[in-house]
């Protein structure tokens, strides 16, 4: 990919709605990564080559960048064979688990001042998806490539982001970058993922893909021989649902849900800042997983009369569909740090889907999703334990039952302390203030203040903090 020039943005301009591609003059510090992936037969293994071109956006000169690494947390393994800082091999400083590394700059990087990191690497994937829900896998004939590539990791106040992340819940937190992205793979895989592809070619049983996808904070991948592909247009952007033969009765209704969340949070929120979104059932351990224009659904969601103890399959995969639609509002547009703050996405994904259900279903719809949370609350006999804490904080039931259960019930209060033309005011006005930025706890709170004209501390103390 080293032909393509770093300040060339014109090659996301298709990949984005025609109401955000003003951005492309925006976000003059954002990485730029130029990614080569090639995917052997057997899905096992991926060999990648990175360039990233780097931008020091703080106010202070850098002696290293912090970059995760991870693969190595995931089960598998990424090897690196080269490691150079504007064409100088350097030497990385790795951090607990291999999880990470440091890598030096000499002389430091002055405020403005930019550099460009070469990474050559291996990644083995692991076949038994067990951590963080299998995000990163190669089992029953999928790849699901999650965060499979070295990726900067977020500097702030705090310094370099490098914490281990808990086995459970999210595990990035990152800037919005670009991604050019060359993927080389067998020919009869189908891919799917983030991005828009922007060249296509078949050789010999190969093919190579380039795709696009910016601003974004990850970027995603998988693929199966035994995809078939079903598509619907809505509005400017095309969704694409890439499940298993003898799915499509439920893919169809997968597709038609995700419609009808991308219409109407456009309409509350911001317009779906891409043009196409895809939806890829993956055989992983949780119900769906969010990615930026794309995210993963369990398969057997997708699979006709499957038992979810109790509850009507059909009730999933709209509710599941809907909350993974809203994170590329909540994680993706208006970014968080998952780790710190779970709430601040997970939550608030929760609640858009109790909107979403009060709007399409009226009173009594919204009211049974609105006794799900309590359900999930019950789970820990609706402990008043706040739903402010780092995820490494809770335990794993906690987790669910306090970020998914209680999470949303603030919300709703919230919503309720607010009234509703300033409680669907301020959440439009948040989603624009924050878009491809990162927000705060804090930041919540004084928008919905100053939007209400009202003093919210006792509410977030009570339920967040």
């Amino acid at each position: 990919m080293s032909e393509a020039s770093w300040s060339d943005r014109s090659v996301f301009e298709s990949g984005l709605s025609e109401s955000q591609r003003a951005v492309l003059d925006g976000l003059p510090g954002a990485s730029v990564y130029h990614l080569d992936l090639t995917i052997a037969s057997d899905l096992q293994t991926v060999d990648g080559a990175e360039r990233i071109f780097y931008t020091n956006t703080e106010a202070t000169p850098l002696e290293q960048v912090g970059i995760h690494l991870f693969p190595n947390l995931l089960g598998g393994e990424m090897n690196l064979s080269t490691l150079r800082v504007d064409g100088v091999d350097v030497e990385p400083v790795y951090g607990a688990g291999d999880g990470s590394i440091m890598v030096p700059l000499s002389p430091a990087l002055e405020p403005g001042a930019t550099t460009v990191l070469q990474v050559d690497f291996h990644v083995r994937l692991p076949q038994d998806p067990q951590l963080n829900y299998g995000v990163l896998a190669a089992t029953s004939g999928v790849i699901a490539y999650a965060h499979g590539y070295p990726m900067v990791a977020v500097y702030d106040s705090d310094g370099w982001n490098l914490d281990l992340p808990p086995r459970y819940g999210d595990i990035t937190y990152a800037d919005a970058s670009f991604y050019l992205v060359r993927v080389r793979a067998p020919a009869d895989l189908v891919l799917c993922g983030s991005g828009v592809e922007i060249s296509h070619s078949e050789a010999n049983g190969q093919q190579e893909a380039t795709l696009a996808a910016g601003p974004a904070r990850d970027f995603y991948l998988a693929g199966s021989r035994e995809f078939q592909m079903l598509t619907r247009t809505s509005g400017e952007v095309t969704i694409r649902i890439c499940a298993p033969n003898g799915t499509s009765e439920n893919a169809e209704r997968i597709l038609a849900y995700a419609a009808a969340s991308l219409e109407a949070f456009g309409r509350w929120y911001a317009a779906y800042p891409y043009t196409k979104l895809d939806i890829i059932a993956t055989p992983n351990l949780a119900l769906g997983i969010e990615y930026p224009g794309a995210f993963a659904l369990n398969q057997l969601l997708l699979t006709p009369d499957e038992d979810f103890g109790g509850t009507p399959e059909a009730v999933l995969l709209e509710s599941v569909t809907v909350h993974e639609a809203a994170h590329e509002w909540f994680y993706n547009l208006v970014g968080n740090d998952q780790l710190e703050d779970p709430w601040l996405d997970e939550a608030l994904a929760q609640y858009a889907t109790l909107q979403y259900y009060a709007d399409r279903y009226g009173i009594a719809g919204a009211s049974g999703l609105r006794d799900s949370f309590y359900g999930r609350w019950d789970l820990v006999g609706r402990e008043a334990i706040p739903i402010g804490k780092p995820v490494a904080e809770y335990d794993e039931a906690e987790y669910g039952a306090i970020v998914y259960g209680r999470g949303p019930l603030f919300f709703d209060a919230l919503h309720e302390r607010m009234g509703e033309a300033s409680f669907s005011s301020f959440l439009s006005k948040y989603t624009a203030a924050f878009s491809w930025e990162e927000a705060t706890p804090q930041d919540l709170q004084r928008m919905a203040e100053a939007e209400c004209g009202c003093d919210l501390d006792d509410l977030f103390d009570a339920w967040v903090y």
